[in-house]
């Protein structure tokens, strides 16, 4: 018999598989809901609904916020301006893409998921994680600068993990990167209560001294 003879068994979608796959759905229609740069009240319960679809992910980030932000907006059942710009804002910010708020254009792609307010960075002692391509130089570069100044750099996101350092190019596109796994996972500690933040390349330059 051959290896998909009839009657064979056929292998159960992985839970990180069905996550990835609603997470690229799920960013296909926000980017076709800001195309125009705006939000109208069919398309919020579209997305409200698709959200409620996928409860088993609502835990999870970007799942999270999108579905408390509309659910909030749409609580009487229509958007008035205000309502419409926040929801723009944050579709844009989940996909990293621009903010038509006002009528600017201005990138978000470092937006989210770092820590609001931002966090005062400090060396001695702490442990680093780092992710992403920086502009500061190659990552090497990265690591014996935190290093030079007496912290620790972990390759992996862990509990002991207080600051994960996310550089700036590419960040536009980080849930669809190979080191979008890492932010997820500070994500979820963070969620969790762990004193972890997540940081911009630029704060963390500005911290170098």
């Amino acid at each position: 018999m051959g290896l998909f003879s009839f009657g064979a068994p056929i292998p159960k979608m992985t839970e990180r598989a069905r996550q990835d796959r609603c997470t690229d759905e799920l960013i296909g229609i926000c980017r076709g809901v800001i195309a125009d740069g705006s939000v109208n009240v069919q398309e919020a319960r579209f997305l409200l609904n698709w959200l409620e679809r996928h409860r088993e992910f609502l835990g999870i980030y970007p799942f999270d916020i999108l579905h408390r932000r509309i659910q909030d907006a749409m609580f009487d059942g229509v958007l008035d301006s205000d309502e419409e710009r926040d929801l723009l804002d944050v579709l844009s910010r989940t996909v990293g893409g621009e903010s038509h708020a006002a009528g600017s254009s201005t990138s978000l792609s470092t937006a989210l998921p770092f820590d609001v307010p931002p966090p005062v960075i400090t060396f001695p002692g702490q442990v680093f994680a780092v992710t992403g391509i920086f502009t500061f130089g190659q990552r090497t570069a990265v690591v014996e600068a935190i290093q030079g100044r007496g912290g620790v750099v972990k390759p992996a996101m862990s509990k002991k993990v207080r600051f994960l350092v996310v550089g700036e190019i590419g960040s536009r596109d980080w849930n669809h990167s190979s080191f979008g796994r890492k932010i997820e996972e500070a994500v979820a500690l963070r969620a969790g209560g762990e004193n972890l933040s997540i940081v911009s390349e630029e704060l963390w330059a500005k911290s170098l001294g």
